[in-house]
């Protein structure tokens, strides 16, 4: 048996499979278990990646075993191919065992057929080839925790357990005998323990519950996070084990106030209860007796009346990139000039394999992180590894759904209610997210609240990224509901763009040029008033019922800025209403960037607000909904139009009215 215990694998040869795309293979040993760690994989194109699943192995043992039980522990953080590989002659002859959970890239059945599913698979290669001897098309291919995989192979019969069940058989004598080995296919986390061969027939059954702990690897200076109107939350983490502490207070330089941990720990999570609403508070963390940072401060959430506050939108940070430092510094040097409460960042806070936020999130932030809160969202790169679970192990939110789960949650903030949902798992009509997000639109402190934010990292539509139109799963479950609950921004990331336009009355903003490699320009949408490919974060700044809304480049400059006016209700304007409709004259004009267009309406009806060019041409739908009487106001950002008269159109019922304005640059 090989437990790995003593912290190395002598004895197995690592070998790595014929034309690997971005290797090489990384295989070590961490915390008494085999792991290889590269996103390693054979072959460039898809069709041969696909029909040979090849990319890294190790192999042990003698050439001559013949009847044997090979057992091992297996656990995968990724979801791509893991197993087991017996009788290996060489690289080019063997069997193995094949588990597959990424469908799409499961490749074709033994048919020919696209298998499309999660896949166990028993094969042979002879002299480099694969056949396929066995396979099942599957919902999940193996569990997200550790499990035990076993091949029994006695004469030319084949059989492979899972967990102590009989999942594949065949009978071939290709091979009669040969050595073991482990496999890992494109998988950034194949984890193997307790390698066992006996001659004597031993099927290991489901293994004890075990708990895997993701290991502290440096010291983490402290963030900020799930700030309340009545408390916050300060985590950091040390190599150490020490009992952490933070002594806090309302004046600078004096700390009159101590929270502690009970027990010495490596990642520690200090909770500050009973502060005072919207009050700014200064802090000291200690570990053991060490001051572990110094002295910084923070502000609980405000009152719900409140109707001034900001915020920071940033999505898809990178990997440790100059553009992704670049970013971070203008985000500071923008809070630093005007305070921001918190940021929202839309999902894919690592943009690579989600097993390590210290050198992608950690780091470029700390100088933020430590003052004001980022309320993240899971992205595709988060939940690679572990489905997400180093994500919610090194970050504290708001689990204020049914199921307790801090991948997706709602807060209020001042006159504002958000919610952040997670597209990557299921969202449609009878699913948990499904219900949660029902209830959340429909709570008294959203009700309660001007505005309505959700956010999530696939967007329903998107100019940038080539064959890329957004997300359908997004446009058929969730546009419906937002523009029957009258949400006001949606924001996304996901494409590595900025992308604003409104649509059916819901204003959608992408915002994923954080840090990561841009899209390109792909399919025009009318609703989308402005894109660019750019590195960039937004900011949000609300007053009352006005947003105004500006991207920032990596440079400092302003790529675009916006304002939304909420609508105005009757009683929010003094006079009796007119008895028939009309269309002022829109302020400023002639105007630059933006001019505000107020209108009002006597009879329920539909009511579009158009801009045509004096050639007739329509430039941009504005306005496009069912109205009730009163009057309203929009503001109109001509930032993508050249300079020139134009032309209002607002079309009340049967009725309509013009007016001329004037673009001047």
């Amino acid at each position: 048996m090989d437990n790995f215990n003593d912290g190395n694998y002598d004895g197995w040869e690592v070998i790595d499979d014929v034309e690997p795309q971005f290797g090489p293979s990384n295989w070590v040993v961490e915390f008494g278990e085999l792991v290889q760690k590269s996103s390693i994989w054979s072959y460039g194109p898809v069709e041969l990646e696909t029909r040979y699943h090849l990319s890294t192995h190790v192999a042990t043992g003698d050439k001559n075993w013949a009847d044997y039980s090979f057992n091992a522990i297996v656990r995968s953080s990724d979801n791509d191919g893991v197993g087991l590989i017996f009788r290996y002659q060489d690289e080019r002859n063997y069997y193995r065992i094949l588990l597959m959970n990424d469908a799409a890239w499961s490749g074709l059945d033994s048919s020919g057929t696209p298998v499309n599913t999660p896949l166990q698979r028993l094969q042979k290669f002879v002299d480099g080839e694969p056949i396929i001897l066995a396979e099942n098309k599957v919902s999940q291919a193996y569990p997200s925790d550790y499990f035990a995989l076993t091949a029994d192979v006695r004469g030319d019969t084949l059989r492979a357990y899972l967990n102590g069940e009989l999942i594949l058989s065949a009978r071939d004598s290709e091979h009669s005998s040969g050595r073991i080995g482990l496999l890992s296919y494109a998988n950034t986390g194949a984890h193997y323990d307790s390698v066992a061969v006996t001659q004597t027939p031993q099927i290991y059954s489901e293994p004890e519950e075990r708990q895997f702990m993701y290991q502290v690897r440096e010291f983490r200076a402290p963030y900020i996070q799930n700030p309340t109107q009545s408390s916050i939350e300060v985590a950091w983490r040390t190599v150490e084990p020490s009992v952490g502490r933070v002594r806090y207070g309302m004046e600078k330089g004096s700390l009159d106030q101590e929270a502690a941990e009970s027990e010495p720990v490596q990642k520690h999570h200090v909770r500050l209860d009973g502060l005072q609403v919207s009050t700014r508070y200064f802090y000291e963390v200690y570990s053991g007796s060490d001051r572990s940072a110094n002295e910084e401060n923070f502000k609980t959430a405000p009152r719900h009346d409140q109707k001034q506050f900001s915020f920071l939108v940033l999505g898809d940070s990178g990997v440790d990139t100059p553009t992704q430092w670049r970013v971070g510094e203008q985000m500071r040097a923008s809070m630093n000039e005007r305070e921001a409460d918190f940021i929202v960042h839309v999902g894919d806070v690592h943009q690579g394999a989600g097993d390590y936020y210290d050198d992608i999130y950690f780091k470029p932030y700390r100088e933020i992180i430590k003052n004001v809160n980022v309320f993240t969202s899971l992205g595709n790169h988060d939940v690679i590894t572990d489905n997400g679970g180093v994500y919610l192990d090194d970050f504290y939110l708001p689990h204020n759904n049914a199921d307790s789960t801090e991948r997706y949650y709602s807060f209020r903030w001042a006159n504002a209610y958000f919610i952040a949902l997670d597209t990557n798992s299921d969202f449609t009509p009878g699913s948990a997210q499904h219900s949660f997000l029902m209830e959340a639109l429909t709570d008294s402190l959203r009700r309660s609240a001007m505005w309505t934010f959700v956010y999530a990292h696939h967007p329903p539509y998107t100019e940038y990224w080539t064959n890329y139109y957004g997300d359908e799963r997004v446009q058929n479950h969730l546009v419906p509901i937002y523009e029957e609950y009258d949400v006001d921004m949606v924001m996304n990331g996901h494409t590595h763009s900025y992308e604003r336009g409104e649509k059916e009355h819901v204003h959608y903003l992408v915002s994923g040029g954080g840090g990561g490699a841009l899209d390109d320009f792909f399919v025009d949408y009318d609703h989308i008033t402005f894109s660019d490919m750019v590195h960039h974060f937004t900011r949000i700044d609300v007053n009352d019922d006005q947003l105004t809304v500006a991207a920032i480049d990596e440079n400092g400059q302003q790529v675009d800025r916006f304002v939304i006016n909420k609508y105005a209700s009757l009683e929010s304007e003094e006079g009796e209403l007119p008895e028939a409709g009309g269309l002022d004259q829109n302020f400023p004009n002639p105007f630059a960037d933006s001019t505000t267009i107020r209108y009002f309406v006597a009879q329920p009806e539909r009511v579009t607000l158009e801009v045509y060019d004096l050639q007739g041409r329509q430039v941009t739908t504005l306005v496009d909904r069912q109205h009730a009487p009163g009057r309203y106001v929009v503001t109109f950002s001509a930032t993508h139009l050249a300079s020139g008269m134009y032309a209002l159109r607002l079309t009340s019922g049967t009725t309509v009215y013009s007016r001329q304005i004037s673009l001047v640059r």
